[in-house]
């Protein structure tokens, strides 16, 4: 009734017999059992601890191999620790919610890293291209495995090593979702895929961008915005550019591209593209878009800075895996980053 097709199987064979943490992308109510069903050897997985309080959920979900995340995350490490020892594969969704977004609105949550930490075994990232669904093929796809005792400091596990892992784990599943994840289906009530522009603008040695105070957080983002009707990708990345920075700048070449979902905003789901952009003139600062002018905007707070490219993996700039790769494509190939859209060649504006 369900069908799967692997990608890279192999890397999940190196572990056969050894314990491991799985860390799969949450589509539906499936991924989990489905998961335990198909990787061809004893497994347990994390669970909500709600489903344990009746006397049925608690023997179906025990005997499938479940482990309640509840409250005390004691329980949950001995557990754990339990299923680790007699070499059996742990299971984690580690975002804590359904539908995988690439964007930055659904961070993965530390606990998947601190048990990894904890018990000193290696994290393998798997993601599904879409939700689990009655007669119909749905492709799982595996990473390679994350070795954690490099995030360790003197043996010992650290606040800053647990976040930097988390951060390491999502890079990883969103690296493999890019090109592979299938955007899903517009129902005829929803209204078409929105299309983000954004602009990378690198001048001597720094990175345009703005900081934003919002919600009682401190970070960093890509100007950018939605494109407007008859606008060109490469319009609009030079329009937010100009209205968000005062910057000039002149794109000339596509960099990222993903399907994300608006969970938090609700504007609809849609594609969003990085832009290279060549520096022609001005210096960041605050302009009369709406975004520094209109007093009822509940957005927070805007101010578009320079950021050193060498001191950027200290600061949050959203998204963060889009963050990494920047910095590694841009180690190799210089300011103008000129190289085609090697990672996402699957992916097109619809």
């Amino acid at each position: 009734m369900f069908w799967t097709k692997w990608i890279n199987k192999k890397a999940l064979r190196q572990y056969r017999g050894k314990p491991v943490i799985l860390a799969m992308n949450h589509r539906n109510a499936l991924d989990g059992p489905m998961l335990v069903i198909d990787v061809w050897r004893k497994s347990n997985f994390w669970i909500k601890g709600d489903l344990f309080r009746s006397k049925f959920g608690n023997w179906f979900f025990r005997n499938l191999g479940g482990i309640p995340v509840k409250a005390s995350s004691v329980s949950l490490i001995r557990d754990t620790q339990n299923a680790l020892r007699q070499n059996h594969a742990l299971i984690v969704m580690p975002e804590g919610h359904r539908s995988f977004n690439a964007d930055h609105a659904l961070k993965i949550q530390n606990g998947i890293a601190m048990a990894a930490l904890h018990c000193g075994v290696p994290i393998l990232p798997i993601v599904t291209d879409r939700p689990f669904r009655l007669f119909r093929m749905t492709r799982l796809k595996v990473g390679q495995a994350i070795d954690v005792n490099q995030y360790l400091v003197d043996g010992r596990m650290t606040k800053d090593g647990v976040e930097r892992l988390g951060d390491q784990v999502q890079y990883q599943m969103q690296q493999l979702l890019v090109g592979f994840s299938k955007p899903p289906k517009q129902k005829q009530w929803q209204s078409a895929p929105s299309i983000i522009g954004r602009g990378i603008v690198i001048h001597d040695d720094k990175l345009l961008a703005i900081h934003r105070h919002r919600d009682n957080q401190e970070y960093y983002v890509f100007p950018g915005g939605h494109v407007d009707a008859g606008e060109t990708l490469s319009q609009t990345c030079a329009r937010e550019v100009l209205e968000e920075t005062s910057v000039v700048a002149r794109p000339f070449r596509e960099l990222y591209k993903f399907w994300y979902e608006d969970h938090k905003h609700h504007r609809g789901d849609g594609w969003q593209t990085f832009m290279a952009c060549e520096y022609q003139s001005g210096e960041p600062q605050p302009t009369d878009a709406e975004e520094y002018t209109d007093p009822l905007r509940r957005g927070g707070t805007y101010e578009p800075v320079w950021l050193d490219l060498n001191q950027i993996d200290t600061v949050d700039l959203r998204p963060a895996f889009v963050k990494k790769q920047l910095l590694k494509d841009y180690r190799k190939k210089g300011a103008r980053l000129p190289f085609p859209l090697r990672k996402l060649q699957g992916v097109k504006i619809k």
